[in-house]
């Protein structure tokens, strides 16, 4: 938690430009509104994150015309914690007789996910769809990358990391057991990459341990060709539940984003192709995954794409910007955006706007404060 006195002096950069003034102390999170030349602050101590917002109250303009009304303007303050460009990411792996061939080419573009992410921090770690067969089940727990059992994440100085990869996400218990029905032999082919994903979460201080850390934010990837529990029956985890249990877990302390290498709900030619690919073959529209992808602003790509690496290079692009931006409380009018970084960085950073997102080219260093004004 960082406390302190605000005291706004200035900002004075615009259009992406960073040209640092004076500093200001940073900071417990407040409101305050102007109205009429008079003043209420309210200050309340907030973790994570310090942030300040000061909103114009609503009234007419003396310099502009008769009656018009005045725009708010919006100031928001942000510190930039010690979680600076670092990510947790959990690739959830459908391990169901349908998906050899999805594997294999997940495996052959892992390289181009990686080489995106060059600079940041992260933890990869991997699970499964099956949360519920009698032996391959992890129900969430993720998967050791090598023979010992104990390397449990990839980082940016995991040696061997794209064979480690390729050896994991090809997963043994998959391979021919497409015409066997068998519940013990075979994997689960009821997949819940949601469920997993919650399960995934309630592991953070066991089994999960090495893969969540203290507020830095959580991506999840999902490799699947159906929906939960294959076809999104009432009783199937929803999107909304994940935010919920991602919430109650973390309190605002890091951001979700969920993408998805499924079949993109309309996708009739997709459809089609991953259900004949042999006896057996089951694939549905991905609903659940498509809803939480759109509630977190992650992605879909398509599971039928004959090589993945455009799809895992955009989906290194979504989490370099995840890592490098700010959540807004409002989405700004075009052109009114002015940033300030306090103290000013080393070399020049550029920023742009999408939606109520701020996001810099490279994560701002941690103990930067970062100002910004804009209308709505």
């Amino acid at each position: 938690m960082v406390r302190g006195l605000v005291v706004v002096h200035s900002i004075s950069a615009e259009n992406g430009s960073m040209k640092p003034t004076r500093s200001i102390s940073t900071a417990w999170k407040y409101t305050t509104l102007l109205s009429l030349g008079l003043a209420s602050a309210v200050l309340t101590a907030a973790c994570g994150n310090a942030r300040w917002a000061e909103h114009a109250g609503d009234n007419n303009s003396a310099s502009g015309a008769p009656g018009s009304e005045v725009k708010p303007a919006i100031f928001e303050s942000f510190e930039q914690n010690e979680a600076a460009n670092k990510v947790d990411i959990l690739i959830v792996n459908d391990n169901s007789a349908s998906m050899d061939d999805e594997q294999k080419k997940m495996s052959i573009r892992f390289a181009n996910f990686v080489s995106a992410l060059k600079g940041i921090d992260y933890r990869i770690a991997m699970t499964t769809t099956d949360i519920d067969s009698a032996r391959w089940g992890q129900h969430g727990r993720v998967l050791p990358w090598s023979s010992d059992k104990k390397e449990l994440i990839l980082s940016p100085s995991t040696s061997n990391a794209s064979a480690k990869f390729k050896q994991t996400v090809q997963r043994s218990e998959t391979i021919g057991c497409m015409s066997v029905d068998d519940g013990y032999y075979c994997p689960s082919s009821d997949e819940q990459p949601l469920k997993a994903i919650t399960l995934a979460i309630d592991e953070r201080a066991g089994a999960n341990k090495d893969l969540f850390r203290d507020k830095v934010d959580f991506v999840a990837v999902v490799l699947s060709d159906e929906d939960e529990l294959s076809t999104a029956p009432a009783n199937a985890t929803r999107a909304e539940d994940v935010i919920t249990h991602f919430e109650k877990a973390f309190k605002g302390s890091k951001r979700l984003a969920v993408h998805g290498i499924v079949v993109k709900p309309g996708d009739a030619a997709c459809l089609k192709n991953q259900a004949s690919q042999g006896k057996g073959a089951k694939s549905a529209y991905a609903t659940r995954v498509s809803d939480l992808a759109k509630l977190t602003n992650g992605s879909l790509n398509s599971i039928c794409d004959s090589d993945y690496s455009k799809s895992l290079s955009s989906i290194s692009s979504q989490v370099r910007k995840l890592v490098s931006s700010f959540d807004l409380e409002h989405a700004p009018k075009a052109g009114t955006v002015k940033v300030n970084l306090l103290p000013a960085p080393s070399e020049a950073l550029t920023w742009t706007v999408e939606g109520s997102r701020l996001i810099f080219n490279t994560p701002p260093a941690a103990g930067t404060r970062i100002e910004v004004s804009y209308e709505i």
